[in-house]
């Protein structure tokens, strides 16, 4: 969902993917090009070759995509996803980047869900680990919207740590994977 952001880590064998279907392609081709669905679309040549290449995944949002796009196919239901994945990054290692971590993602598809139930989420999920005091900035994310970094407190640094990345998908991330209007999905990545 947002390659040229992180595109670092390529892989050669094999280089390409062909597996991608054609109906969805062209949707998402339409949706970056010209807009749809509720947006004006990123104004630019979306190539094929661009989004056939194979990286080692950035975030784990390509698992949820990959999941809400079967549960579009195959009529949609309200559904909870999680995942714990290894994701790699082109980052200058410090104490809170590495190169290669594991990221824990969820979504939570429904109806009339809000940022607050996604704020409610975080505080009982974090209060389960010791953690209560938050904070939320908000952030861009290309496929989110609105979107929220998430900060824990740790005690032994005495800081404000980045513990994850959320938000709602976007409409015309959903759409084209022929979600029904009105769906709303809950995401986030959270570092493990």
């Amino acid at each position: 969902p947002a390659r040229d952001a992180h595109d670092t880590f390529f892989i050669s064998d094999p280089p390409l993917t062909t597996e991608l279907p054609q109906e969805y392609v062209d949707k998402v081709k339409e949706v970056h090009e010209k807009g749809g669905y509720g947006s004006v679309g990123y104004n630019y040549d979306w190539k094929l070759g661009e989004a056939q290449k194979n990286i080692l995944r950035t975030h784990t949002t390509a698992v949820s995509a990959r999941m809400l796009y079967k549960l579009a196919q195959e009529g949609f239901k309200p559904a909870k996803y999680f995942s714990i994945d290894r994701v790699f990054r082109n980052e200058t290692m410090d104490a809170t980047h590495l190169v290669e971590f594991h990221q824990v993602e969820g979504v939570v598809a429904d109806y009339n869900l809000t940022l607050g139930h996604l704020i409610g989420i975080f505080a009982e999920f974090f209060k389960r680990l010791g953690i209560e005091k938050l904070r939320f900035k908000p952030a861009y994310n290309p496929y989110t919207e609105p979107s929220l970094e998430i900060f824990g407190y740790h005690e032994g640094r005495k800081t404000w740590v980045e513990v994850g990345n959320s938000g709602v998908f976007r409409p015309e991330m959903l759409l084209p994977m022929g979600l029904p209007e009105g769906v709303v999905v809950l995401a986030w990545g959270l570092s493990l």
